[in-house]
């Protein structure tokens, strides 16, 4: 009998060791050395694209295996929260469409990770050096769907949203180099919210992601952001979460007058118009609040502003992105969300 106890508190020992691996959730493959490398810069294209480059490094006097195998896999940490039915991923491979296309699949070993995977690559060392891997996000019928790397990847332990852990393996899944890539942006519009909030996105069960979704009026034009829930969320320090007190936006203040109205519309309820409110003179921070919106009122709900003729979303948002600020009820967590700000292509 206590034989029979020991092997299932080893067992479930292992399981928990398991469940506890880092990506790429693999104990026995090798990180280093490696003849491959994703270039840490990520180029962004149009249509959601985003493109990494592969460079080939031998390091020298290097006999091991892993400095001369083919490269057959590429894999991306996921944020669990993209993992949703029905999005449309596409890959390339230097210009021309992967043999297999990108999929999301669960990380073996534990029930919080998810990769994007895109296999069968077929490169060598004589034609993998500047090989470039592009990756098209989409989201499924329902508008639905993480459209930057600030949404789809988990970043790095210490990293930053929008920084991506990236491994290469070969057929053998023996070598498995890591690296940190990311595409090279200005910071994202911290100071001007308040930065005694936390602002890392995962603290709260809200978030901001998918398209934007347009309305053309006679002299306007309705912007639509949409917001959604997760129960992939830490709430640590957070306090209570169970709400959506309000959301702030990075925009550009010079342009007030060509707010027309904000608007709520929740999952459930019927929706609401509010009017335009800004942090306090050249803040550059507009204010849908109060929301005060559950969980259930928060999923697939969304945040308007309607826009005079003659402004556009990237106008108002300073660029292709509009930076979202979600806060929690007592104002300690924040977590920031970006939304690119051109609806995507069907």
């Amino acid at each position: 009998m206590k034989s029979h106890m020991l092997a299932v508190v080893l067992t479930l020992g292992l399981v928990a060791v398991a469940q506890a691996l880092p990506f790429p959730y693999s104990s026995s493959c090798k990180k280093s050395p490696s003849a491959y490398s994703v270039n840490s810069v990520v180029t962004v294209k149009p249509n959601n694209t985003y493109c990494f480059k592969i460079e080939v490094n031998v390091p020298a006097g290097c006999k091991d295996y892993c400095c001369s195998a083919d490269l057959r896999k590429f894999e991306l940490n996921v944020n669990p929260s993209c993992k949703i039915s029905g999005v449309k991923l596409r890959s390339t491979l230097n210009g021309v469409p992967t043999p297999t296309q990108p999929t999301l699949d669960p990380a073996p070993g534990t029930a919080a990770g998810v990769i994007l995977r895109i296999t069968n690559l077929g490169l060598k060392m004589s034609d993998a050096d500047g090989a470039e891997i592009c990756v098209s996000l989409g989201t499924n019928t329902a508008g639905k769907g993480c459209l930057s790397l600030d949404q789809l990847c988990t970043p790095p332990p210490n990293g930053i949203p929008g920084q991506c852990n990236t491994v290469l393996w070969d057929s053998k899944f023996d070598c498995c180099p890591i690296d940190v890539v990311g595409v090279v942006t200005p910071p994202a519009p911290l100071v001007p919210i308040n930065c005694s909030c936390d602002y890392n996105p995962g603290s709260t069960p809200f978030v901001a992601t998918g398209a934007v979704t347009t309305t053309v009026n006679a002299k306007s034009t309705t912007y639509c952001l949409p917001i959604t829930t997760t129960t992939d969320y830490m709430p640590s320090g957070c306090g209570a979460v169970d709400k959506l007190l309000k959301i702030e936006l990075y925009a550009k203040q010079s342009l007030s007058s060509a707010v027309k109205s904000l608007s709520l519309v929740p999952a459930t309820g019927a929706p609401v118009t509010l009017s335009a409110s800004w942090n306090g003179a050249n803040s550059n921070v507009l204010k849908w609040t109060p929301i005060n919106w559950s969980v259930a009122q928060a999923s697939n709900a969304k945040v308007c502003i309607e826009l005079k003729e003659g402004t556009t979303l990237s106008d108002f948002c300073f660029g292709p992105k509009c930076y979202l600020f979600l806060f929690n009820p007592n104002k300690a967590c924040c977590p920031f969300y970006t939304v690119p700000t051109v609806p995507t292509p069907p």
